[in-house]
C-alpha cells in the first residue's frame, strides 16, 4: 500500500511568529506545531494546525511543564480542571477544545483569537475611556460568572490574560494545579492577599483581581503601586468613574468576606452604565453585557494575519521535526500571558523596531563543556535570595561523568540541571547582572514573544529580562563571561549564553 503524498495547506498566521526553538516537538496530539507564541512559568504556547481540519484554522496549543503535576493527584486535578474549563461558555472566555492531562507533557488546545493584550494596549495608548472601560469590566464579570457557574475560579486574572479584539474583550488562560508556588514567587498587584499567603483559587480572589484590573484600565496604574505595601493600604481609584467606585472599593477589600459576589459586580456595573448612558439608549437583542458592548465598545485594530503555506505529510518524523514553513514572516507579534497563556501583543502600525543581532559566537550545546572557554554555571531561581535586586547566586558546574553523551532533547530543565555537578569547594558564588548584560537564551529561558532567533539558534535578550526569568523560571545552565574586575564585591557578568541539550541526529 503506497504512502499518502505530502500536501500543503494555507494558514493565516500572525505577522510576526517566532520559529520553534531547538528541542521543540514538531507535533502535539493531533496538531502540527508551526511556531512559538510564548513561554512562561507553567508551559510553552505554540501556534498549530490540525491536518484533519479542512478549514485550516489556527489553533493555540499550550504544553504544560510536567514538574508541577508530577504527583498522580495533581495529574487528576489537572484533568478535572481542564474538563471543567472545556464546558465553560466561550462568548467571553476562551475555553480549551481538546486536552490530554495524562501525556508525558500535558497539553491543551484552544481556538486562536486575534487581538491585543490589555497590558500592552494601556501602556501604548493610555487608560481606556469611560464607555470602553465599562464594556471591559462588564465583559470580565460575565466571563468570571461563566467560570464560577462551573465551580471553576480563574485564579490568575491579570491584564496580560485579557485580550482586546475588534468584537470585544476576551478572557484567557486559568491557573492550573501546581501553580501556587509560582504565584507566590511572582506576586503582582492583581493578586488577592489570601492567594499570596498560599490560599487556593476562589471566586472572591477573582473579584479582587477584577477590581485591580478595572483600576489599571481606568488609570494606567495598579490600585497599589508599592509591592511591599500591606493589603490594608487605601487603594488608588483615580480615573474610575464615580458610579463604579463603590463596587470597585468593596472588591479590593483585604478580607475576602467583605467583597461582593460576581453577580453583584455585574449588577453594579450595568447599573453604572445605565446611569451614565441614560434611558434613551437603543435596545439590542441579547444580555445586558451585549447591550453594553454594542453601545460602548470601540473596536481594536487587530494585526493583519498573513497566509503561510504549511507542508504536511505522514512521512514526517512525529514529534521530532518541524512543519515546513514556505512563506516568509518575521518574529512574534504575540505575547506570553502571565502563567503561560497567550495573547496578541503586536504593536500597532507594524510593531516595534528591529534590534541588531550580537556578533557571531559559537552555538552553545551540551558538548561545550569539553572545550576550553568561559566557565559554565547553573542559575537556579530557587537559590536566589533576592531575585529582584540581586546579587544573583550561581554555581560553577561541569558535566557529571555518568551523564549520557547525547542528552534527550525532551529533557525538562531540572532533569538537564541534574546532569551537571558543582566544581570545587567555592563553586557557589554571587554576581551582578545589569540591564546591559548580553543574554543569549537557547531553550529553557526563551521568553517567546518579540525575540528573534539568530543564526546560532539563540534568542538575544537583555539582563533585566533574564533577571525577570530568575523570579519564576527553572534552572538554566549557561556559559558566562565577566566584565573587567574592579573593586570589592560580586563580579559583574557581561554575557550569558545558555547551554542546552543538543537534539540527537
Amino acid at each position: 500500500m503506497s504512502r499518502p503524498a505530502e500536501r500543503e495547506i494555507s494558514v493565516l498566521v500572525p505577522p510576526h511568529l517566532a520559529p520553534l526553538a531547538p528541542g521543540d516537538p514538531g507535533s502535539v496530539g493531533p496538531y502540527v506545531l508551526i511556531g512559538r507564541l510564548g513561554a512562561g512559568g507553567t508551559g510553552t504556547v505554540f501556534a498549530a494546525v490540525d491536518p484533519a481540519d479542512a478549514s485550516a484554522e489556527l489553533v493555540v496549543v499550550k504544553v504544560v511543564h510536567p514538574w508541577p503535576v508530577e504527583e498522580p493527584e495533581n495529574r487528576e486535578r489537572l484533568r478535572a480542571r481542564l474538563e471543567a474549563l472545556a464546558g465553560v461558555d466561550g462568548r467571553c472566555y476562551v475555553p480549551p477544545t481538546a486536552f490530554d492531562a495524562a501525556a508525558e507533557h500535558p497539553w491543551l488546545a484552544m481556538p486562536y483569537v486575534a487581538g491585543l493584550p490589555l497590558d500592552g494596549f494601556v501602556r501604548e495608548h493610555g487608560p481606556l475611556g469611560r464607555g470602553r472601560l465599562i464594556a471591559l469590566v462588564a465583559t470580565l464579570g460575565e466571563a468570571l460568572s461563566a467560570l464560577h457557574s462551573h465551580d471553576v475560579p480563574h485564579g490568575d486574572l491579570t491584564p496580560d490574560n485579557v485580550l482586546l479584539s475588534s468584537r470585544g474583550p476576551r478572557l484567557l488562560d486559568c491557573a492550573l494545579p501546581g501553580d501556587g508556588e509560582l504565584l507566590r514567587r511572582t506576586a503582582t498587584p492583581w493578586t488577592a492577599p489570601e492567594r499570596l499567603e498560599g490560599g487556593e483559587p476562589s471566586a472572591a480572589a477573582d473579584v479582587f483581581s477584577w477590581a485591580a484590573i478595572a483600576v489599571f484600565a481606568a488609570s494606567g496604574r495598579p490600585p497599589i503601586d508599592d509591592e511591599g505595601a500591606p493589603a490594608s493600604v487605601t487603594p488608588w481609584l483615580q480615573g474610575v468613574p464615580g458610579e463604579m467606585r463603590p463596587i470597585v472599593r468593596r472588591a479590593l477589600s483585604e478580607d475576602p468576606r467583605d467583597r461582593p459576589t460576581v453577580r453583584e459586580v455585574l449588577g453594579a456595573t450595568i447599573a453604572a452604565w445605565e446611569a451614565i448612558s441614560g434611558s434613551d439608549a437603543p435596545q439590542v437583542q441579547g444580555t445586558a453585557v451585549t447591550q453594553v458592548l454594542s453601545r460602548e465598545w470601540r473596536g481594536i485594530v487587530e494585526p493583519d494575519r498573513l497566509p503561510r503555506l504549511v507542508r504536511l505529510g505522514t512521512n514526517r518524523r512525529r514529534g521530532a521535526g518541524r512543519a515546513v514553513l514556505v512563506a516568509g514572516g518575521s518574529v512574534v507579534a504575540l505575547a506570553l500571558i502571565g502563567g503561560g497563556g497567550y495573547a496578541a501583543y503586536a504593536a500597532l502600525n507594524g510593531g516595534g523596531t528591529e534590534q541588531a543581532a550580537p556578533p557571531p559566537a559559537p552555538s552553545p550545546s551540551a558538548s561545550s563543556d569539553a572545550r576550553q572557554g568561559p566557565p559554565i554555571v547553573r542559575f537556579d531561581p530557587a537559590d536566589q535570595e533576592n531575585p529582584a535586586e540581586g546579587p544573583w547566586v550561581y554555581t560553577r558546574v561541569e558535566r557529571r561523568p555518568s551523564a549520557p553523551e547525547t542528552p534527550a532533547a525532551t529533557l525538562a530543565p531540572d532533569a538537564w540541571s541534574e546532569q551537571w555537578q558543582p566544581v570545587g569547594e567555592d563553586a557557589v558564588q554571587e554576581a551582578v547582572i545589569t540591564e546591559d548584560t548580553e543574554v543569549l537564551c537557547a531553550r529553557f529561558c526563551v521568553p517567546g514573544p518579540g525575540y528573534v532567533e539568530d543564526d546560532r539558534g539563540t534568542f538575544p535578550m537583555n539582563g533585566r529580562e533574564f533577571i525577570d526569568y530568575l523570579a519564576w523560571g527553572q534552572p538554566v545552565i549557561a556559559e558566562v563571561e565577566f566584565a573587567e574586575e574592579g573593586g570589592d564585591g560580586p563580579r559583574e557578568i557581561s554575557r550569558i549564553v545558555e547551554v542546552y541539550p543538543t537534539p540527537p541526529d
